[in-house]
């Protein structure tokens, strides 16, 4: 599993399953009306993160030396921090999110604010699409060969068709597992864009080295071939990483595992 799919996997079944909830809310008052402008709102987002996908890579490219170590560093950090948020947004309010979605659109169709429900699946669909395209840009920065294209499609085809499948009458499938699996396995590719991040930041000389390598495990596993080349591809890997990435990387992982105690 590459980390191209499990990036647009999550995202876009987190986005099927928000609007999912909100087509079933809509169910309640039978107009089939109000579900075409919901696809509409739906349609925008998926549209609008494509021109947000364009923009982006216009706008943001074609840095050079030190500016684009800077670049980079910075979006790893971004990514980093996107990635924490949302895994720990997704653990927070998955208990309660099909009974607010469930509120706000009731209360939507009594204050006759139609344009509200629009305007929930269309961010919920853009927010996913903008958080895929920072993710992807920075785990292909990272791992320094490139998005996997077709795991990346793999992964919005297969959230989609498993979104129909809840939606259609799957109730068994286990979202909340799900999301706890991979939020997991995310944590874990975000400490690893923090680490690659503050590398990056370093080779710039905006942090200092201090030492670097801290130890070297190329001879062992090489990050360059096999099963290193894999772990780097997917969480970041690096074979012989500076004190400060190893420090920054241990302490993140310490405090996500007390916010999960507490």
């Amino acid at each position: 599993m590459s980390a191209s799919f499990l990036i647009t996997f999550r995202e876009g079944l987190e986005a099927a399953v928000i609007v999912g909830i909100l087509f079933s809310a809509l169910r309640v008052f039978n107009d089939k009306k109000q579900n075409l402008l919901l696809w509409a709102g739906v349609l925008a987002g998926i549209l609008a993160s494509i021109g947000f996908a364009w923009l982006f890579e216009v706008f943001f490219g074609g840095f050079s030396g030190k500016a684009e170590k800077i670049y980079e560093g910075t979006l790893m950090i971004i990514a980093f921090g996107v990635i924490t948020h949302m895994v720990l947004w997704m653990r927070k309010t998955s208990k309660n999110l099909k009974k607010e979605l469930t509120d706000k659109v009731q209360k939507a169709f009594e204050k006759k604010e139609i344009w509200f429900i629009v305007a929930l699946a269309f961010t919920s669909v853009v927010r996913e699409g903008i958080e895929t395209v920072i993710f992807l840009k920075a785990i292909s920065v990272q791992s320094a060969q490139g998005v996997s294209g077709l795991g990346a499609s793999l992964g919005i085809v297969t959230a989609v068709a498993l979104g129909f499948a809840i939606y259609y009458g799957m109730k068994s499938f286990p979202v909340k597992k799900f999301f706890q699996i991979t939020g997991a396995l995310l944590i874990f590719i975000a400490a690893g864009l923090l680490a690659h991040g503050i590398v990056e930041f370093q080779g710039a000389g905006v942090l200092p080295t201090f030492i670097k390598p801290l130890f070297d495990l190329s001879p062992l596993l090489s990050e360059k071939e096999g099963l290193g080349a894999i772990l780097k591809a997917i969480f970041g890997y690096d074979a012989n990483p500076s004190l400060m990435a190893v420090l920054a990387y241990g302490l993140y992982m310490t405090w996500i595992i007390r916010r999960h105690k507490a």
